[in-house]
């Protein structure tokens, strides 16, 4: 079986589910982790990971990828069967060089009437996340989702078969169907089961008729915002809650930094719904005559998250990277560029910092997230329209390695969405704008989940995602401290891919998210029950989630 080192860990490449099978049974054979990467997507859990090689009680692990196992079989015209290691879209960073768009699962159900010339046999998924890099093991695993209250990825998931081991430690593979049988245990194993429970190596899906998008994007000064009422003026706005509800699919970015009377707070409102070719083309063909530009040979307008140069985001991704990575290796370059010239270094660092807050945060602003204008290029409100899974994942234009974002996303019932708002607003007020505080904050959406460990478990929720720029000196972790605290209050539970916090205003987290889950001790000993020899658990989740040692 072949293997490939990335940072520095050697990761077995199984190429059917026989190898998990004998992958499995070698770690409990040897007394061994194991520890699955899909994309690395979830970077606070791989990146430690890969470092350790073992856990602290001495036990190796064994790292596994599954970029082998990507095929993707349709078993009817609306039923597809996809194997964990294949990725939704794309993988640009891929350390096998396998994903290709060609062998994603979104391009190949989008083009299954292709061969035949009969585009009602185009197939979609009915939601998808900001990027489409994960492999479907890893999306699974994670309990992640997209951005709407009315669809949800996880509502097309029918079955996951997945390699675990008997009773008397014979390594094995089990399917786990959707049905209410409460012996099945679908819900507790085919979505945030965070790898705990075995290695899940394909899914099964109902897919529906592709579909199109078309939507818009404004930017506003939060406060003068027109399409949402955000802190309960009672406008005639709808507040927030009622726009995640009726909005199909969206995703709101805010600036929240206030500088006295300078009104600097922005809000970025993308918004989409479903249509048909004919439909998204109608809308492409109103947003190019806006422009005054002539369409795209393809009729679409596809949506532009930063300007592109010569028909490329990067060079804008280059370009902020430049910017935020002065800030947030603030001052320590210019330190290293001035460390004969002391002088120099203190006069300019003081006239930086002086001017930070009133002069040069204000020039970023209008220079990445310049306000609406008839006079800008797209005439006000940029319109897009675009296929389902070019679309919907509106941060794939986003670089991971030229512009690293890394955020804890902490999601909270949406029947506190303005009380939240006005909570998060009154907060950002009271900090000065400083060159450590001024990133952006998302705000997105998910449907109520029936799964046991989904934190959108039996509620629709408000995804607040708290941004740090990956290059920036110090600890995120800090950072987000203040909103782990600051946020108790809401009940939120965290995404499980992203940073999640050890304490919470000064208290174990397990005792405040495990009393969250209503499942929460079922899964728990259920986890037991499958997993008694511990070779599914690593140290993070064993600290996460407060397991005890066996």
């Amino acid at each position: 079986m072949e293997t490939i080192t990335v940072n520095g860990a050697t990761y077995w490449l199984p190429e059917n589910n026989d190898d998990v099978i004998a992958l499995v049974q070698e770690a409990l054979d040897k007394n061994e982790i194991i520890c699955v990467r899909g994309s690395g997507h979830s970077f606070p859990l791989i990146g430690g990971l890969e470092k350790e090689q073992k856990s602290s009680s001495g036990r190796p692990y064994k790292y596994i990828m599954l970029s082998k196992m990507y095929a993707v079989e349709m078993l009817d015209e609306n039923t597809v069967k996809v194997q964990a290691g294949c990725h939704l879209g794309v993988d640009p960073f891929d350390p096998t060089g396998i994903s290709t768009v060609e062998n994603s699962l979104c391009c190949i159900l989008d083009n299954l009437g292709t061969a035949t010339n009969n585009p009602s046999l185009n197939r979609a998924l009915p939601d998808l996340g900001g990027i489409t890099h994960q492999t479907v093991g890893g999306f699974l695993s994670t309990g992640s989702s997209g951005g709407s209250i009315q669809y949800s990825f996880e509502d097309a998931l029918i079955s996951v078969d997945v390699v675990t081991y008997k009773s008397n430690g014979e390594a094995c593979l089990l399917t786990y169907n959707r049905d209410d049988k409460p012996e099945n245990h679908f819900f507790a194993i085919g979505l945030a089961s965070l790898g705990l429970m075995g290695v899940i190596v394909s899914a099964t899906f109902t897919c529906i008729p592709q579909f199109y998008i078309v939507g818009s994007e404004t930017i506003e000064y939060t406060d003068k915002c027109t399409l949402i009422d955000f802190f309960n003026k009672s406008n005639g706005l709808p507040d927030l809650e009622t726009f995640l509800r009726q909005t199909e699919y969206t995703r709101l970015m805010w600036w929240p930094q206030q500088n006295g009377q300078q009104d600097l707070s922005r809000m970025v409102v993308w918004q989409a719904k479903r249509t048909d070719k004919a439909g998204a083309e109608a809308w492409a063909a109103n947003a190019y005559e806006l422009m005054g530009v002539q369409p795209s040979p393809d009729g679409l307008k596809p949506y532009e998250e930063v300007p592109y140069v010569f028909g490329s985001p990067d060079p804008a991704n280059i370009v902020a990277n430049l910017i935020y990575n002065a800030i947030g290796q603030w001052p320590t370059w210019l330190q290293k560029l001035l460390a004969d010239k002391p002088t120099e270094y203190e006069i300019i660092k003081t006239l930086v910092e002086s001017n930070y807050a009133t002069k040069i945060f204000p020039a970023i602003m209008d220079l990445f997230v310049a306000v609406d204008t008839t006079t800008n290029k797209n005439k006000g409100p940029q319109l897009f329209s675009d296929l389902w899974y070019k679309g919907i994942p509106m941060d794939n234009q986003m670089n991971d390695k030229l512009m690293p974002v890394w955020f804890t996303e902490l999601w909270i019932s949406t029947d506190w969405a303005w009380v939240l708002m006005v909570d998060l607003k009154n907060y950002y007020d009271a900090q000065p704008i400083s060159i450590d505080f001024s990133f952006s904050c998302e705000i997105y959406a998910a449907k109520q989940s029936p799964f046991w460990l989904s934190p959108a478990y039996g509620t629709d929720v408000v995804r607040i995602d708290v941004f740090w720029y990956g290059n920036n000196q110090g600890d995120p972790a800090t950072f987000y401290q203040n909103f782990w605290d600051l946020l108790a209050s809401y009940s939120y539970r965290p995404h499980w891919g992203k940073y999640i916090p050890d304490m919470i205003n000064g208290f174990p987290a397990i005792n405040y998210w495990s009393g969250l889950y209503t499942k929460w001790n079922d899964w728990m000993k259920l986890r037991h029950t499958m997993d008694t020899k511990q070779i599914f658990v690593n140290d993070y989740w064993r600290g996460k989630l407060g397991i005890p040692a066996v």
